[in-house]
């Protein structure tokens, strides 16, 4: 039996919880919110982040981080990126010497524009060089329903990948291993963006065609900026790229679609995330994009104008007209340069 211990009780971290006990895994799981275990303990199921799933009672939830912590053989982060550097700095002092480490994080940290990959490094640098990074298209509640699904897995050394997988694939999930940790993580991440782009199209009125456009352009901006930082461009025809681009772009649980939907009706980028208890990664994801697409020189304008309309109050349809009035391009121009 492996032990693992998952950190971040949102939907995500319960739904693969939910999914390391199946496999028959002992399984406990770390939560930010005071008194959200005694309340999942008390009603059978985590109502605050992943209603209708029973939680079985051998799967702990806990307040404290020592206790999800020992005797851990595998630590999968599920918290959203902003929290990242708190909560492994946090967990370093508990974390059990040979453990390995997962990164399920979608993000960018905003002040350093630091990959998860380089914030761990920092806040638990024993464990960083083996840790492991896992994306693509997998909503929670579909984790939880053992719905099938496929993920891509990365590490530095693919061997160490295929040592994660060889824990969590199944064929419920297929667990794809890579060696590409800079592209599963920007694939991860920059598809949120792009996504809050598509809602918005969908909340306009300008049609599936326009939807396809996005999303197609959208997997040109990741590319391009992925090789920029390094990534394999071919990272982003896989799961970690346009597998997750597709479901989160076009599902009805993506709260970054939902975003972009609500920016078309009217609202404000500001009032909806603070309205909402679950994060929108690509909210914060499109000022750390717009950053570092401004240091590496790489044209994203897809990417720019829902930065602009979700930090500096640009108008929507006015950033849709201006999207489709830019001069003419080849198709293929920048995809394995930093320049368009």
């Amino acid at each position: 039996m492996t032990n693992v211990s998952v950190l971040g009780a949102g939907a995500f971290g319960t739904a693969f919880a939910l999914y390391s006990h199946h496999l028959g895994h002992r399984t406990r799981i770390w939560a930010f919110d005071e008194g959200l275990p005694e309340r999942v303990a008390a009603k059978g199921e985590n109502t605050a982040y992943l209603p209708g799933f029973p939680t079985p009672a051998d799967v702990l939830f806990t307040n404290d981080m020592a206790t999800a912590l020992d005797g851990a053989d595998l630590v999968l982060l599920v918290v959203p990126s902003s929290f990242m550097r708190s909560v492994t700095a946090q967990a370093a002092p508990h974390m059990p010497p040979g453990a390995l480490v997962t990164s399920t994080a979608k993000g960018i940290e905003q002040e350093s524009l630091a990959l998860m990959s380089d914030v761990l490094a920092d806040t638990i640098p024993d464990h960083a060089p083996t840790a492991t990074y896992l994306s693509g298209p997998s909503f929670a509640k579909d984790i939880a329903s053992q719905l099938p699904a496929d993920v891509s897995l990365a590490a530095s050394d693919i061997e160490t990948a295929r040592g994660v997988q060889e824990i969590l694939h199944s064929p419920l999930l297929r667990v794809y291993a890579s060696n590409d940790v800079v592209g599963v993580q920007l694939g991860g991440a920059l598809k949120n963006v792009i996504a809050v782009a598509c809602g918005a199209a969908d909340g306009l009125g300008l049609g599936a065609s326009t939807v396809a456009s996005l999303m197609t352009r959208g997997l040109a901006e990741l590319a391009r900026l992925g090789v920029a930082l390094g990534a394999n461009p071919l990272t982003f025809l896989g799961l970690a790229g346009v597998g997750d681009l597709s479901l989160t772009c076009n599902g009805e649980l993506s709260r970054n679609r939902q975003l972009g939907l609500q920016l078309a009706s009217g609202k404000t980028a500001r009032e909806i995330v603070t309205s909402q208890k679950a994060v929108a990664e690509g909210y914060r994801t499109s000022m750390a994009v717009h950053r570092l697409a401004a240091r590496e020189a790489v044209d994203m304008p897809i990417s720019e104008a829902v930065y602009k309309v979700c930090h500096e109050g640009a108008s929507l349809p006015e950033e849709a007209t201006r999207l489709m009035q830019r001069e003419r391009k080849d198709e293929l121009a920048g995809i394995f340069m930093t320049t368009d």
